[in-house]
Formats: structure tokens, C-alpha cells, sequence
């Protein structure tokens, strides 16, 4: 399967200019042979939350519909990190189509970032359930940027059957080196492929750090972005390697769950 990250820069609170902008670059991914395309977060209002709050709506409007007829014209499957609102809540969330223009499935960040600036908590709701999803035939597990940090939500998707972790992201340049080690992580410790999609640009003074990265389930590079040009990112996917790597290095199979359980929850 032939993967894309658009890795693009936003205009924070311009939904109809950065929906332009995804649907240039779904067109790339398709005329490039792509199967699915994989989005940044927030990509429909930018990563600016008095923005998202004014600028956020149902998925009848906005961006989704239009996400919908483009996956559905070019026959592509798409992942997008947008907004959604229900009532009076606003979500982080991911919406998945299909090449149909159908939505298979959806997630809502469930790790809201408590740090300065961006302070998600006070503004967004949580989301209450992991993201599994399948599409084309394969196990897709869904994580939003500052999740990336939380090993149990990777552990948790790869125990559930995902084959690739897929991480739309708005994730800040001065953590960059974080960036890199944690996607490079989550792909080591679960043996699965990770396709992470960081944005461009600068919203509220924040500059972030592109970067988009495709990672095998032995760790391997496979594809990365830079820090400064937007543009795609592809790279062809093997899932039968994921059972070749398992064999070789048994983590799934040698893990000992009864000493686990007892600290999982907070720290003493």
C-alpha cells in the first residue's frame, strides 16, 4: 500500500483557504499513485483554540463534506485531523474516508495537552474511546500529536490489532527532538509502521516543526519531511514485514501481563 503525509503549513481561522489547501493536496497524492493520504491536525482551522472555538462546526458543513467528495472523485482514502462540534462541545478529532467518500471510521483526542500555550483542556472536550479503524483491508490505530507521549495508547491500539499507527500532529519546532524519538519509539516497542504528519507554519507564535515521518515496525526510516518545505511525503507499505519482525524479536509474544497491571495507573 503506497502511503502520503501532506505536510503543509495553515492559515489559523481560514477554513475555506485550508480546505483549498488539503484538497491541492489530495489531488498530488492521487496523480503520485497514492492509496491514502494522511493530514495534519486541526488542518481545517489551524491550531489556535480561540479559533477553533469560533470557527469549528458539525461535520455537515465545513470541511468534512468537502473531504468526502474529493476522496470519493479521486477514488483515494483520506485522513484528516480536523475539528467537530457537538453542541456546545468542540472535539480534536480524526475523521477517516474511504475511497468511496465514505467515513469508515472517526476518533477524538482523548489526551488533551495541559501545557502553555496551548492549554487544550480549558477549551476542548475529551474524547472517550480509542480509534481502530479499519480501511483497505488493514487495522489503522489513531493518535493525535501530544498522545504520541502516552506509550499505553500505542501498546493499547497494537494489542488491538492495528498494523500501522497513524499520528496527525502540530507539533511545536522547539520539541523536536522529541518529535523524532517518540515516533521512532512507538514504532520500536509496538513492531508496527507509524505515519506521523506534522504541519507548517506559526499560530499564536508557536512555530511548528514539520517533520513528517513514515517508520517501519523495525524502527527503519522509511520517509521524512523537513522542518521547512511543505510538500509529500510517501512510502510503500509491506504489512506482511510486521510478522517477519515479530518473529524475529518476540516482544508481543514475551510480554508478562501479570506484572504489568498493578502500575499502569498513577505513579506512588
Amino acid at each position: 500500500m503506497k502511503i502520503a503525509l501532506a505536510q503543509i503549513d495553515l492559515k489559523s481561522g481560514d477554513v475555506t483557504e485550508n480546505v483549498s489547501r488539503m484538497v491541492a493536496y489530495i489531488k498530488k497524492a492521487k496523480e503520485a499513485g497514492h492509496e491514502i493520504v494522511i493530514l495534519p491536525e486541526m488542518c481545517d482551522t489551524g491550531y489556535d483554540m480561540p479559533e477553533i472555538l469560533r470557527t469549528a462546526c458539525d461535520w455537515s458543513r465545513g470541511a468534512v463534506p468537502q473531504l468526502r467528495q474529493t476522496a470519493k472523485e479521486l477514488a483515494i482514502g483520506v485522513i484528516a485531523g480536523v475539528s467537530e462540534r457537538v453542541g456546545e462541545d468542540v472535539f480534536n478529532a480524526v475523521v477517516c474516508i474511504d475511497r468511496h467518500g465514505e467515513i469508515v471510521g472517526t476518533y477524538r483526542k482523548t489526551h488533551l495537552i495541559t501545557a502553555e500555550p496551548m492549554r487544550e483542556h480549558e477549551y476542548l472536550k475529551a474524547g472517550s474511546a480509542l480509534g481502530i479503524i479499519r480501511l483497505e483491508g488493514h487495522v489503522f490505530g489513531l493518535m493525535t500529536c501530544y498522545e504520541i507521549r502516552f506509550p499505553e495508547i500505542a501498546r493499547a491500539l497494537a494489542l488491538s490489532g492495528a498494523e500501522i499507527l497513524v499520528i496527525p500532529a502540530a507539533w511545536p519546532l522547539v520539541r523536536l527532538m522529541h518529535w523524532r524519538t517518540l515516533v521512532l519509539a512507538r514504532a520500536i516497542e509496538n513492531q508496527v509502521y507509524v505515519a506521523a504528519t506534522g504541519r507548517l507554519g506559526n499560530d499564536t507564535g508557536v512555530p511548528f516543526a514539520g517533520t513528517s515521518m513514515i517508520v517501519g515496525p523495525y524502527g527503519n526510516l522509511m520517509a521524512s519531511g523537513t522542518q521547512v518545505h511543505e510538500g509529500i511525503i510517501s512510502a510503500e507499505i509491506d504489512f506482511e514485514f510486521i510478522q517477519t519482525v515479530r518473529s524475529e524479536i518476540k516482544v508481543h509474544q514475551d510480554r508478562r501481563e501479570e506484572l504489568y497491571q498493578p502500575v499502569v495507573g498513577s505513579p506512588a
